[in-house]
């Protein structure tokens, strides 16, 4: 038995070293693919703990579990470094969304199941016209947006950031969420005096009050701290760049492109109504090089087949042709207006012509009066052209088709007075009005109490446009010139 003094056997040093020796190596070759998160960061924290402390060997099983960690990281690596690299591969977002689990990242961390989503762009963006004319859009479906008056229409709330939620209601969705109902009229009726869910009575008028009521509601029932309640968009965010003539072109041959795919649907040309110049003369005067403007990889030819003609002149009006479960629609962009092109075939115009009794000419697709009335391509307000250039007061089918004619009015001396003429003289602001030219002429032969009655409107309207041309202002200066005349030839007397 030994005694109590005498020491304890120590284990041999070399089988220490060793064992030591090679546990190292089983950690230094250890597979990557069993690396984890946290065992990375462990090792890193003990990255940092001096190997001069003395040896303890561990349990079997301990040393077991060790040897199956592995690091694909060099050791030479100090801890404050590697903790930078898990950093900054964690915060960096990636491009290419979720990362599989179990692959490895470019620092040699293996991340398992992190994923990263774009960010969504912010809510307030009053300058951004894309934001707007996706606002603008949640209102088109006549399913939950009824017609209101103009001091309520759609613009007026997507200008303030308002989305059209559900039926009449409106949300400010992103910002400060908070929803209001624009419920202008009652409800309709049943036959049993019942009212009808998701209806409106449109026969009865709208109390004025309760228009300025909403227009309050427009700005003031935004949360205090939601900043469009503090500033909404500016009044030209609805403009159309059709100036920017790189930018009008290239959106223009975009439009006519897009019904490459659907021209077997495509209205005759007959069918079109649309205001003067015909499309015949437009596409004498459009120069050739405009198909292949300078930078574009697709080459085209100017429009010369039936089809190819009335792609252009849609494209000229603000339409693009798209086909959504195989119903071919002209779209316009700005106010979402959609029209299927089925309505417009021949041998449908001529049915409905005969079933209602009525003119086909009056079943005809217009291309100006079939956007909505705020909209840019039809309204000049909206289009908010420069006040002091040459396309003061145009919409925007005016304004393309003054980039395509290049000039503000032309007349020849040998053209007889007709109703054909350079559409960039029309001045939107005048009541007096040209008649609306399509590729057809009336069939009817007036008589001739219609042409007098034409005559005496035509008449009065040339009065009024003179009236209002002769302001105060002008009156005024006249009255000022005739007054230095007269003083002028008393002092000559003199």
């Amino acid at each position: 038995m030994a005694s109590p003094t005498q020491p304890t056997k120590e284990p041999a040093l070399a089988t220490t070293k060793r064992k030591f020796d090679t546990l190292l190596d089983r950690l230094q070759n250890a597979s990557a693919s069993t690396t984890s998160l946290a065992n990375t960061l462990h090792e890193s924290n003990g990255s940092t703990t001096s190997l001069n402390q003395p040896f303890t060997p561990e349990p079997a099983s301990k040393r077991y579990r060790l040897s199956d960690i592995g690091m694909n990281t060099s050791r030479q690596v100090s801890g404050s470094e590697r903790i930078q690299q898990l950093k900054s591969q964690l915060l960096t977002p990636r491009k290419d969304g979720v990362e599989k689990a179990g692959s490895p990242s470019p620092g040699g961390v293996r991340v398992v199941g992190q994923s990263t989503t774009p960010r969504k762009p912010a809510n307030y963006q009053p300058y951004s016209q894309e934001q707007f004319l996706a606002r603008l859009k949640t209102f088109a479906d006549v399913k939950k947006w009824t017609n209101k008056p103009d001091a309520l229409g759609e613009v007026e709330w997507a200008k303030r950031g308002w989305s059209c939620d559900s039926w009449n209601t409106v949300a400010c969705k992103g910002g400060c969420e908070k929803r209001l109902v624009v419920r202008l009229r009652p409800k309709r009726k049943d036959q049993d005096g019942k009212e009808l869910d998701m209806s409106e009575d449109l026969t009865i008028e709208v109390d004025p009050a309760l228009i300025e009521k909403y227009q309050e509601f427009i700005i003031d029932a935004h949360h205090e701290d939601c900043l469009w309640k503090k500033r909404g968009c500016q009044d030209d965010i609805y403009h159309i760049p059709i100036p920017s003539r790189a930018q009008s072109t290239a959106d223009l041959l975009t439009r006519y492109r897009s019904f490459g795919t659907i021209v077997n649907d495509l209205p005759i040309l007959e069918n079109l109504i649309y205001p003067d110049p015909r499309i015949e003369d437009i596409l004498k005067r459009v120069p050739a090089s405009f198909y292949n403007p300078p930078g574009s990889d697709i080459s085209e030819s100017p429009p010369t087949t039936p089809t190819d003609i009335v792609s252009f002149l849609f494209a000229i009006f603000g339409w693009k042709g798209v086909s959504e479960t195989k119903i071919s629609m002209a779209v316009c962009g700005h106010c979402h207006q959609r029209v299927g092109l089925w309505l417009v075939k021949d041998d449908r115009l001529k049915e409905m012509s005969k079933k209602l009794d009525v003119p086909i000419e009056t079943l005809r697709l217009n291309l100006v009066e079939s956007h909505r009335e705020h909209c840019p391509w039809k309204n000049p307000e909206t289009q908010h052209n420069p006040t002091d250039g040459p396309i003061a007061n145009m919409a925007g089918w005016q304004t393309q088709e003054f980039m395509l004619l290049g000039t503000r009015r032309e007349k020849r001396k040998d053209q007889e007075p007709t109703h054909a003429r350079n559409i960039e003289s029309v001045d939107l602001g005048s009541e007096f009005t040209y008649p609306r030219g399509s590729t057809d002429s009336d069939i009817r032969d007036p008589t001739k109490e219609d042409k007098d009655e034409d005559l005496n409107s035509k008449w009065k309207k040339l009065k009024a446009k003179l009236k209002r041309t002769a302001s105060k202002k002008s009156l005024k200066s006249t009255k000022s010139v005739k007054s230095t005349k007269s003083a002028r030839s008393v002092a000559e007397k003199e």
